[in-house]
């Protein structure tokens, strides 16, 4: 974030605002817990310090990718059909800035270092857990979150984190023995956090950033024949689940003393897929459904004991996003999602460093949790800002690839020569 550089044979020490305020928005969002309800306003003020520290390259990035804020635009456009439309100007308005804040940090910050300060906030978050977390006796431990299942997500992403810096050649000694800390803690405090579904969803994320890692011993042809392997895999793994992918998820759920029938989940897609079915294209409107008042939501909320208004949802990405804004709105999401994963893969073959590996990894996370969890696209969400830059890290490296840019390996964004990454 800073660094020392000579003027005339004087040091003088430059400082990177972009990245300082990328830190501090973040910040805002993962420790949530511990800033209460400051924590979106926190966000907005750093992530609007961060677009008009750069007006013109805020501009350029903002123009250039203005495709990924076609989801939010017309999340925006769905207000002509919701049937909450103040809900759903707000919400889609304020998502509408958490993207145009994840595009330019896209710009400003470089993926090293976007890494590296994910895993010391995250690990703070680990760290208050442990200090004033508390655990009962015989129940899942929540640590500063509140929730098991936060907990967990929470714990997720450090994971990943910690085991990418880890084998990060380039980061500090101090950095990678703290990440060595971490990746072995982090562990035990998943069992602790009774988080099955995170246990079995990070094991194979900390595979891919181990093959990523490895491709870097092999020649083209090699990992060109890794790839191919790990596609039929892959497919083998698809077909495996679709012909009995319930059944072996009701027995490790049920052998991890859950629910298997998701804690009702199954329920709550069937009422979701029959609001799809009345309105297939265009959804019920962003963030339009699960309002308090609305009748079928009132309901869910009674037949799940939940408060009204609590803020439940579908546990299903897609089902819950084709819900608010339909198949049009899924089917921008789905290229963001997906294309962001594809993307990447491909860079980090190109490229198998530390911070596309673990970029890849979160994706993988992502789409892996999509199925039981409403994973993105909301506001204030670190998860949505990351699937963003990662579509964009991607897109922009094999950009820079074609051209035959040196400077890509180092994982430096691609900007304009006008612009400077810490201005």
């Amino acid at each position: 974030m800073s660094a020392l550089r000579r003027t005339a044979g004087v040091p003088r020490l430059h400082i990177d605002i972009g990245a300082i305020l990328t830190v501090l928005a973040l910040s805002a969002l993962v420790l949530n817990s511990m800033f209460g309800s400051l924590s979106a306003l926190l966000f907005l003020v750093f992530g609007a310090a961060l677009l008009v520290s750069n007006i013109e390259h805020t501009a350029f990035m903002l123009t250039r990718w203005w495709f990924v804020l076609l989801l939010p635009g017309y999340c925006m456009l769905s207000t002509l059909w919701s049937q909450y439309p103040d809900n759903t100007l707000r919400y889609s308005a304020q998502l509408m800035l958490t993207m145009a804040i994840s595009v330019v940090i896209a710009g400003r910050v470089a993926p090293p270092t976007l890494l590296r300060a994910l895993f010391v906030v995250y690990g703070i978050g680990v760290a208050a857990s442990l200090l004033f977390g508390y655990l009962p006796s015989g129940a899942a431990w929540l640590g500063i979150f509140g929730s098991k299942n936060a907990f967990g997500a929470h714990l997720a992403v450090f994971a990943l984190a910690s085991v990418a810096v880890l084998v990060d050649r380039r980061s500090p000694l101090l950095l990678r023995l703290g990440a060595l800390g971490g990746a072995v803690i982090v562990w035990p405090l998943l069992v602790l956090a009774q988080s099955a579904g995170a246990i079995m969803m990070v094991v194979p994320c900390v595979i891919i950033i181990g093959l990523v890692m490895l491709t870097n011993r092999l020649t083209p042809l090699q990992k060109v024949f890794l790839a191919v392997c790990v596609v039929m895999v892959l497919a083998v793994l698809a077909l495996f689940i679709a012909a009995d992918g319930q059944v072996l998820l009701a027995d490790i759920l049920e052998g991890s003393g859950k629910d298997p029938t998701l804690t009702g989940r199954t329920d709550l897609w069937a009422t979701g897929f029959s609001f799809i079915a009345e309105r297939p294209l265009q959804g019920v409107g962003y963030r339009a459904f699960w309002v308090p008042g609305f009748a079928p939501a009132e309901q869910l909320w009674a037949m799940f004991g939940v408060p009204s208004g609590a803020g439940f949802n579908f546990h299903n990405t897609y089902i819950s996003n084709a819900v608010e804004i339909g198949l049009v709105g899924l089917v921008l999401q789905l290229a963001i999602i997906y294309g962001g994963a594809v993307l990447m893969a491909i860079y980090a073959l190109a490229r198998p460093n530390a911070h596309n590996a673990f970029l890849l990894a979160m994706q993988v996370l992502v789409i892996l949790r999509s199925f039981i969890e409403v994973e993105v696209f909301f506001e204030f969400s670190v998860r949505s800002i990351l699937t963003i830059c990662t579509f964009i890290y991607a897109a922009q490296g094999l950009r820079a690839l074609r051209r035959g840019k040196a400077a890509v390996p180092r994982g430096a964004p691609v900007r304009p020569a006008t612009h400077a990454m810490g201005a």
